[in-house]
């Protein structure tokens, strides 16, 4: 808009057909656009230029709540996925988002199964537009993503939004997945109390294995053992449980008959080598994962309170003092490490905040 003695007229007209503007800047013909969607737009010489030319300068997530986050070290990118419908990825060196997928094409989900949607979320979208897993596998170049409706469809890494596979034996929504270290097998735990493994043939074709209906709440984290002969998870009722993969069975005996095996990840917040993450005079309900790093010498919590809690690994008992980093404003959920241990990556839930970190 210009001014001449007083009256206003209309110089030029900018088209944000993809999401209202929340806020705009205009420096030096330049305009600047942050739109509700998590975009933020440039338009240089907005005046001058017949048809400004739009330039994305950032992409983000803004509806819900982020719970997915995995790490691709073969791609050095990071995956994330939540609550608006979308799965992103962003390059880990340039700082910058990729590319993105959509959770689902269908705006509106099977009302049979709404009233097994039961993750909180202030989200616009249906259940089956939100995802709170996601995990890669490095041997099929396959990514994992699972809707909030407990369906679990399995992408092409290159294109995201090409499905390879579709899981539907979940009643409820999956909180975890992650794929065995021999990437012959697939995990994912639900809110329907059970843990499904699917077998994952080398054409990348995938068949129910076994499903293990012992927990007594629902599933919030899971490992293989590095042989990918064992699973343990750990519920909502904060039982730990051990399953043998071989034998298909609930192993009783689970934490003496693993005790001379490596676990090729530490998610679960309940053992003798984490239990040092828990203060003295709170429930544990605060922390909603642990992390052990790949070189076995750090352990992370994210917890409500918005803090990464920085422990040695194994973290033995409440002697152990953290390091308490603060960079996001609402809870955190998840953290990932890359391979070598070097940075690590955290998710807020509310925040929508993807926050790289990186190691002295």
């Amino acid at each position: 808009m210009s001014a001449s003695n007083g009256a206003f007229k209309l110089e030029k007209f900018v088209d944000f057909s993809s999401s209202f503007p929340r806020s705009i800047d205009f420096f030096n013909g330049n305009l600047l656009v942050g739109l509700r969607n998590g975009s933020i737009l440039e338009f240089k010489d907005v005046l001058a230029a017949e048809s400004p030319v739009e330039n994305c300068i950032m992409q983000s997530h803004f509806e819900g709540e982020i719970w997915g986050l995995e790490v691709v070290p073969e791609h050095n990118k990071v995956i994330t996925s939540g609550d608006d419908n979308k799965i992103m990825v962003y390059d880990i060196e340039s700082h910058t988002f990729e590319r993105k997928g959509t959770v689902s094409d269908h705006k509106s989900a099977n009302a049979a199964k709404l009233k097994a949607a039961t993750a909180s979320t202030m989200s616009i979208y249906p259940a089956n537009q939100q995802a709170r897993a996601v995990c890669y596998s490095s041997v099929h170049n396959h990514v994992v993503v699972c809707s909030n409706l407990g369906k679990v469809s399995v992408r092409e890494f290159g294109d995201l939004d090409k499905k390879v596979a579709s899981l539907k034996d979940a009643q409820e929504w999956c909180e975890v997945a992650r794929y065995s270290p021999d990437n012959k097998f697939l995990a994912v735990g639900s809110h329907d109390n059970n843990l499904y493994v699917y077998s994952v043939s080398d054409e990348g074709a995938y068949t129910l294995y076994k499903s293990f209906a012992k927990h007594n709440s629902f599933i919030t984290a899971l490992d293989w053992t590095s042989d990918s002969s064992y699973v343990r998870t750990v519920c909502g009722a904060y039982e730990k449980l051990y399953f043998n993969i071989v034998d298909k069975t609930h192993d009783a005996a689970g934490l003496t008959n693993t005790k001379d095996k490596v676990w090729a990840t530490t998610t679960c917040k309940l053992g003798w080598s984490v239990q040092g993450v828990h203060p003295s005079s709170e429930d544990g309900t605060h922390v909603n994962q642990v992390q052990a790093s790949p070189d076995g010498t750090l352990l992370v919590s994210c917890d409500d309170w918005g803090l990464v809690n920085v422990f040695n690994f194994p973290c033995l008992d409440n002697s152990h003092v953290s390091k308490s980093y603060s960079g996001h404003s609402e809870h955190v959920v998840r953290c990932a490490f890359t391979a070598d241990s070097q940075r690590m990556f955290t998710i807020g839930g509310q925040d929508k905040a993807l926050v790289q970190w990186k190691r002295k």
